[in-house]
């Protein structure tokens, strides 16, 4: 009998220790899950993500302050996560947060970051829809860097086969190390530099003639600036034109002569173009030379006649007194 009461003691208390621990396990478990708690639901739609699963937490700021209620597939891009948040958070988390999808730790469990945005916004609210961003997918790194390494590799390859031509001789490895050539560049960098001075000095002179010539100094200052100047110059070109249309007038006018003087026509042209006129002139300047030597010869004789031999004597000794 005793030990029939003995034994229901021992399972009596194993039932109770078993159902306290039962409670307390299921309370843990509610709390974390916040099964008893005050909450409330929003929801984000993403592309992918990324392996994340019921009961996964929900960070703030680095703090859990929330689980994942139920993850739904609305379409082929379309995944909806639904998710319970602590009432005590709402007055923090805005209506313009944003979602992510990342990891507890470097291989932890998925879990939803809500990012906080620096721009004004109202409270979240009940059954709000807030903004995601596109997770990293590690298939998608891990491809990146295989190209990566691939291009790495490439690179590797390409410097290994630069140094061997470079240490090669008869390279540009032995042009830079040969001291002739650099003492050529140094000297050459002298010249350049010396160039360079001079054709600065020649552009501060140019410089200063253009101002001159701007202000209106020297000739070519002048005839650029002053006004009057160039009145004078358009009025020279203007008689210049005048000129040139009377001298073309008188060209015309020379022509025209010169082919009525070619066609015999006027006095200089029976003159020098007939030949009949020319031999009677010819003719009538003989018969004038001939003419004055008769006469020169009558002169003569009337000199010796007896009645005006005292009158030319008287003429010749007036003629010596004038001369004296």
């Amino acid at each position: 009998m005793a030990e029939d009461i003995s034994k229901n003691i021992r399972v009596g208390l194993f039932v109770t220790i078993g159902g306290v621990l039962f409670i307390m396990a299921m309370y843990l478990i509610g709390a974390k899950q916040n099964l008893f708690g005050s909450t409330f639901k929003i929801s984000a739609n993403f592309h992918n993500v990324n392996g994340l699963m019921v009961g996964n937490n929900v960070r703030f700021g680095g703090i859990n302050i929330g689980t994942i209620r139920d993850i739904e597939l609305v379409n082929d891009s379309t995944i909806t996560v639904v998710m319970m948040i602590e009432k005590n958070t709402q007055k923090f988390i805005k209506k313009n947060t944003l979602a992510s999808v990342g990891t507890d730790g470097l291989m932890g469990n998925k879990l939803v970051n809500l990012s906080v945005v620096n721009e004004n916004s109202a409270m979240i609210e009940e059954g709000d829809v807030i903004k995601s961003l596109h997770p990293i997918e590690t298939d998608e790194i891990i491809r990146t860097l295989d190209r990566t390494n691939e291009d790495v590799a490439v690179i590797v390859q390409n410097l290994k086969l630069i140094t061997q031509k470079v240490n090669s001789p008869n390279t540009l490895w032995s042009i830079l190390m040969d001291t002739v050539i650099a003492e050529n560049v140094k000297n050459a960098i002298v010249n350049i530099k010396v160039t360079t001075n001079r054709t600065a000095i020649i552009t501060g002179d140019l410089s200063e003639i253009v101002k001159n010539v701007k202000a209106g100094k020297g000739t070519v200052g002048a005839l650029l600036t002053d006004t009057t100047i160039m009145k004078k110059i358009n009025q020279t070109i203007v008689n210049i034109k005048l000129i040139s249309d009377t001298l073309a007038y008188i060209s015309g006018d020379f022509s025209s002569v010169s082919k009525r003087i070619k066609n015999g026509e006027g006095a200089i042209g029976t003159i020098l173009m007939d030949t009949s006129f020319v031999h009677n002139l010819n003719r009538s300047m003989l018969n004038i030379k001939n003419g004055s030597q008769g006469l020169d010869d009558n002169m003569q004789a009337l000199k010796h006649s007896v009645f005006l031999r005292q009158y030319f004597k008287k003429k010749e000794k007036e003629a010596q007194k004038n001369k004296k």
